[in-house]
């Protein structure tokens, strides 16, 4: 770049204005970067307009106080299209009126000083009379306006320095850095700008290039970001589409099986009612023939009784038999409303994917705009930077370049921005089906532990936490022997698939959670909230008190969960104090949860409710309604009483269809799994796990052999599984 760039190599549309679509006439530039005819501005903008948006990029500028007239003229662009249009004129008509003699004959040269042209005998004398010797360096041959090596250097020095705004009788000799590079002549440094920074235009160019050399050279590391996002967008528009494909396929095929599962129920509720019924007619049979043999002897003394008996058999299996039917018809009516309302659900939920599919498309379609914009912004930005450079015009670049590296820098940020959580964008998120919705009842744990399982996890001293996603990946935190930090994936046999032990004791993770397919979402017992990226190692971590006004000094935060519909992440700590960040770990806003909770030892996030487990506080548990800045309790979770010891909250998780799992503690270490109905906080059951094993936290993950309880313990390196059925 900057190397000495052609006249003939510009592209017609770097000096069209995209208003008039004409070439530009007074080239007015925005701040960023892009440019339009002075006459055209001034008809879009309304009168008295305070603000400007740019037609090509939408970006909304501050107009200044004199309106477009003091936008800044591109001086460089403007010097091209003088060039342009001297190498036009000549080749339309070679006659021009000479400047001295004043005859129309066929030029020679042009002066820029004159800013005219000249016959060859005006040329030759105003090119060696000592009275126009400061003119010679700025004459240009137009013999020279056809060759294919004619560069925009070239014809940059020919220019002169430009006159003064005070005094436009005099040409600038200085720039006053106070006033913005502003060309000055000599007395104007003893009149309105006297005592101001006054600075050589050479030198000050020369630093100015080697400035936006250094910028442009510092933005080129961030193009191959910036231009691969295109190709991620389109994966991720593939993505959504086939994940929508398999989310309504899979529902579809559930409808279907529960669908013929119910059918043979109704017809196994059938055929055990013929069975019933012929059960009935059978024992009827026996009771009315043991009952004609006591009677035979009777039956010649009193036949009435006889018959009284057998209509009350009769009567008898009549009754049974309705009963029978009644609840057969129950049973029936039951299974078939049960499949409506499945149905029903079904039919939301794949609305619901409909939904999520069209508003994700038009994100990913507002995504697609942002970075088409960044890369014109890219090549816009590049190509001024390169033609300025290449022009080596003093003058011209003091006046240009630092509003070229504002755009720059203003770029560079926007491209180093982390990429706006395209797995979001790319899935569908369905809640599970309602408990009771399957007909099946409800979901029950395992009686006892399924596995027991060895974790590979080297160097482990303490497991801190668990999660898991939706595809079934697993991660746990937790310190090594030497009290540093360790991410683990491992698979549901134990293996490890990946550790990385991250340097210095300073992050110590405490809790952690799935904010999308692979990012991690963690928080340190040091305050600081980060993302962890399980395909690179990379990471990202900020401290709570630098981005949080008037951070009580005393805060300190222990736990985490994520609300990957909206992408956020909520910290929870010793407080009533609530966080939640975006997926750029830009603080969105502070809650405070409800009086009667005094901290959130540990939380989950599911359909909109807040699970707070306030382990060191009222040792009690709350399902919490978030509101926009505010909370409510929903409902308490029973606290359970097994044994009459006092337990107190751990760990909280849910499962694919509402249920909700908590791990319960007692001083003694004591732990015991409890699930919880949804819609009110009420125990089903309660599981009591072997006191030998130390555990303190619980996910519920979906296998092949379906879903999964894991919890894993303290300090052996083990990890409990229950099933869910």
């Amino acid at each position: 770049m900057a190397s000495a760039s052609p006249l003939k190599d510009i592209d017609e549309q770097y000096l069209q204005c995209c208003i008039c679509m004409e070439q530009l006439k007074e080239p007015k530039i925005l701040p960023c970067l892009h440019r339009y005819c002075r006459e055209c501005l001034k008809k879009i903008v309304k009168k008295g307009a305070k603000k400007i948006e740019c037609v090509t990029c939408r970006e909304v500028h501050a107009l200044p106080k004199g309106g477009i007239d003091s936008l800044k003229t591109d001086f460089n662009t403007k010097n091209i299209i003088e060039f342009v249009q001297l190498q036009d004129s000549v080749k339309v008509d070679p006659l021009h009126t000479c400047i001295h003699c004043k005859k129309k004959q066929k030029a020679s040269a042009f002066c820029f000083r004159c800013n005219d042209f000249l016959c060859k005998t005006c040329h030759e004398f105003h090119a060696s009379s000592s009275m126009f010797q400061d003119h010679y360096p700025h004459i240009f041959f137009l013999s020279e306006a056809e060759a294919a090596n004619l560069t925009i250097q070239k014809l940059s020095s020919l220019k002169v320095a430009p006159r003064c705004q005070t005094h436009p009788e005099k040409l600038s000799e200085l720039c006053c850095t106070t006033c913005g590079n502003l060309p000055i002549c000599i007395p104007c440094t003893f009149g309105e700008h006297r005592g101001h920074n006054l600075e050589e235009v050479k030198s000050l160019a020369k630093i100015q290039r080697e400035m936006l050399k250094g910028k442009i050279a510092d933005l080129l590391q961030y193009k191959e970001k910036a231009y691969s996002m295109r190709e991620e967008i389109k994966k991720a528009k593939d993505k959504l589409e086939l994940n929508v494909d398999q989310e309504s396929r899979k529902l579809q095929e559930q409808l279907d099986r529960e669908g013929e599962r119910i059918k043979k129920e109704i017809h196994d509720a059938e055929k055990e009612l013929n069975t019933k019924w012929a059960d009935l007619e059978e024992r009827m049979g026996e009771k009315t023939s043991g009952r004609k043999k006591e009677l035979e002897k009777e039956m010649r003394e009193s036949r009435e009784r006889y018959e009284q008996a057998c209509r009350e058999e009769r009567q008898e299996a009549d009754l049974n038999f309705r009963k029978l039917k009644e609840e057969n018809t129950k049973v029936r009516e039951n299974l078939e409303s049960g499949l409506r309302v499945m149905n029903n659900e079904i039919q939301e939920m794949l609305a619901s994917i409909r939904t999520q599919k069209n508003e994700n498309a038009k994100k990913i379609e507002e995504l697609s705009d942002h970075f088409d914009s960044i890369v014109k912004k890219f090549e816009n930005v590049t190509a001024t930077a390169d033609r300025i450079l290449a022009a080596q015009n003093d003058w011209t670049d003091v006046q240009c370049i630092p509003d070229v590296c504002r755009a720059v820098d203003l770029l560079r940020e926007e491209v180093k921005r982390d990429n706006p959580g395209m797995e979001n964008l790319s899935g569908v998120r369905i809640r599970g089906l309602s408990a009771g919705v399957t007909v099946r009842g409800k979901v029950g744990i395992s009686e006892d532990v399924e596995s027991i399982i060895d974790l590979h996890i080297k160097e482990s001293k303490y497991i801190t936490d668990i999660t898991s996603n939706e595809d079934g990946t697993i991660v746990i935190t937790g310190l090594t022997s030497a009290w540093q930090t360790y991410i683990a994936v491992i698979t549901m046999g134990g293996s490890l698939q990946q550790q990385n032990i991250l340097p210095g004791p300073g992050l110590n993770i405490v809790r952690c959670s799935f904010l999308s397919q692979f990012l991690i979402a963690a928080v340190c017992g040091d305050n600081q909230i980060g993302i962890y990226d399980i395909r690179d190692q990379s990471r990202r971590f900020i401290n709570l008190s630098d981005v949080i006004m008037n951070c009580p000094t005393n805060q300190q935060v222990c736990s985490i969960t994520t609300d990957p519909v909206n992408g956020h992440i909520i910290v929870g700590c010793y407080s009533r104090d609530v966080y939640v960040f975006n997926s750029k770990l830009e603080h969105v806003k502070t809650m405070e949860l409800p009086d009667v909770i005094q901290g959130a030892g540990d939380i989950a996030m599911y359909e909109g409710k807040l699970f707070v487990c306030d382990s060191s506080g009222t040792r009690r548990a709350f399902a919490v309604a978030l509101k926009q800045t505010a909370s409510e309790v929903e409902y308490e979770f029973t606290k359970p009483t097994l044994g009459g010891s006092d337990w107190y909250p751990r760990s909280v998780c849910t499962d694919q269809n509402g249920y909700i799992y908590m791990l319960w503690e007692e001083w003694s270490g004591r732990s015991l799994i409890v699930q919880y109905t949804k819609d009110g906080g009420q125990i089903e059951l309660e599981r009591e796990v072997d006191r030998t094993h130390d555990v303190r936290a619980i996910t519920a993950v979906q296998t092949k052999q379906g879903e999964k309880l894991l919890l894993p313990t303290r300090g052996t390196k083990k990890l409990l599984t229950y099933g869910l059925t």
